[in-house]
């Protein structure tokens, strides 16, 4: 349909149309606009992908080489306020930061040889990384490109470093995961008794808790209250390793990455359930990472690799 209406626009502006009540306009710049969109048009479509909700769109392939220094396949992305991508491996001690075009902006070098346990944007479009071993807190001021070290000596430490909400709210109010240092059962291993994995929606300020079964809001006040029954919403797939990433209250849908190389978008009032696998005809041992950034519209995420190419998109939600 799309296709067909720029040919018949095209008819008329080269007078090819029948219509008397159309004046005949030949101007060949606007002719060969619309002959170059018609032509391109299906180009735009191959770099698009969808599947239930999730639209994908391709942003740009890289060389994995560049990127990943011949090592595993694990890394951490964040991604800013401007769509900026950064991205670190655990193949060596850089963050690379891209455009959407795929150009290199920018980069810098941490003071840490390892895998990061988290990275993320602060409120202030600042790169906020955290050590594997649960230490340190890096802070890249993207203003004077210097980096900060943070002392972590607790796990609301991480969230209070990223937002004001955070660190107006009492999160140590809000009941939580103890974490038995002899039975782990399938979340990864930290160094304290209890941990959080919390969401936060910087257009009103609430909290949310992924727990195992169920995701709960916390609220925007100062310290946590009691829930209501519908401050509850119950999944079989949830846990705390799972990755919050987007939470619509209006439509009660959420989107979350499960660790397990699968995003899932689950609406609660309907009960469906949509899934985006992301290692789909690769036997390679990976350990994934997706992100949102503060306007909590889009994932951002690594959709396609081998071993020459790693292809960078986008993901939106259609429903």
């Amino acid at each position: 349909m799309y296709i067909c209406s720029l040919l018949m626009l095209y008819n008329i502006i080269t007078c090819r149309g029948n219509n008397v009540f159309v004046p005949c306009i030949k101007l060949p710049m606007i002719r060969n606009f619309l002959i170059a969109i018609v032509f391109c048009f299906p180009l735009s479509v191959l770099a698009q992908q969808q599947r239930g909700p999730f639209v994908k769109y391709d942003l740009f392939t890289a060389d994995r080489e560049q990127i990943f220094d011949g090592g595993i396949f694990t890394y951490r992305m964040a991604v800013d306020a401007d769509e900026i991508i950064a991205i670190n491996t655990c193949n060596a001690p850089y963050v690379y930061f891209f455009n959407k075009e795929g150009v290199k902006v920018d980069e810098c070098k941490l003071p840490y040889e390892g895998c990061l346990r988290n990275m993320e944007f602060d409120e202030f479009d600042n790169l906020m990384m955290m050590d594997n071993e649960e230490t340190r807190i890096f802070k890249y001021v993207r203003r004077t490109k210097k980096i900060e070290v943070i002392p972590y000596t607790k796990p609301e430490d991480w969230y209070t470093n990223l937002n004001h909400f955070y660190r107006f709210f009492e999160i140590a109010s809000i009941p939580t995961y103890y974490n038995n240092p002899n039975y782990y059962q399938d979340f990864y291993k930290t160094r304290f008794p209890y941990s959080y994995n919390l969401w936060l929606n910087y257009e009103d300020g609430f909290i949310y808790q992924f727990a195992y079964n169920f995701i709960k809001k916390v609220g925007n006040r100062k310290t946590y209250l009691s829930l209501k029954r519908t401050d509850l919403w119950f999944s079989d797939r949830l846990s705390n390793k799972c990755k919050p990433l987007l939470i619509d209250l209006e439509k009660e849908t959420t989107v979350y990455f499960d660790r397990a190389l699968t995003l899932y978008y689950e609406d609660f009032k309907s009960g469906l359930i949509y899934t985006w696998p992301c290692a789909e005809g690769h036997k390679e041992a990976v350990q994934l990472d997706y992100c949102t950034n503060i306007k909590q519209k889009k994932v951002w995420g690594i959709s396609t690799f081998d071993d020459k190419k790693v292809t960078f998109s986008v993901w939106e939600m259609k429903r």
